[in-house]
């Protein structure tokens, strides 16, 4: 029996990204004080890991769903992800750890067997996965990208804050951002990293 393929709508990620890229950078470039552009980029990081969080696992398990219990394939461009990815994320639904290696057989299951492992490894059926998938495909792909493009402002902002002639502590660069003294830390860390310090 012939496996099925998706009729489903793949979202345009490559220009979504981009798009929302733009969209954090103009407004952040715009943005003249550190002081400023640290909490507006705090603000843009909380609300992309907030959408993450909300749809990240909805969107696999529709994914799942399709492919486990409606034997749909070709799943990975509606998603936004490369082929290893997509595997991983069956990888971890099957045997529950991202470097387990899906073999031959984890590839060919029948269409029973499929089923089988779904209900094995508690996955649930979800029946409208198909309308589903793409808008939460979009909205994780959206936020991953707002939270890219906010990150390198973020770090910079909180690298220039510690330097002349601010020179504040983490500390208060925390509460600045509403996050911990290790988070701004470790992304003033990282802007210095980047630049070779």
């Amino acid at each position: 029996m012939p496996t099925a393929h998706h009729n489903l709508t793949i979202p345009d990620h490559k220009t979504l990204r981009a798009d929302a890229e733009r969209q954090v950078k103009d407004e952040l470039g715009q943005i003249p004080r550190p002081d400023d552009r640290f909490k507006r980029a705090c603000e843009i990081v909380q609300q992309a890991d907030l959408e993450i969080a909300a749809h990240f696992e909805e969107r696999n398990h529709a994914a799942l769903s399709l492919f486990f219990y409606d034997g749909v394939r070709g799943l990975g461009k509606v998603l936004g992800m490369l082929p290893n990815a997509y595997r991983q994320m069956r990888s971890i639904a099957l045997h529950g750890e991202r470097n387990a290696p899906l073999n031959v057989e984890d590839e060919r299951m029948s269409a029973e067997e499929r089923q089988a492992a779904a209900k094995k490894a508690g996955l649930p059926h979800i029946k409208d996965a198909a309308d589903r998938l793409p808008s939460l495909a979009a909205t994780v792909s959206v936020a991953t990208a707002r939270r890219k493009a906010a990150m390198s402002f973020l770090q910079d902002a909180a690298l220039a804050l510690t330097e002349e002639p601010y020179e504040w502590s983490t500390d208060r660069i925390a509460e600045l951002g509403d996050t911990t003294p290790k988070y701004a830390r470790d992304v003033k860390n990282a802007a210095k990293r980047r630049r070779g310090h």
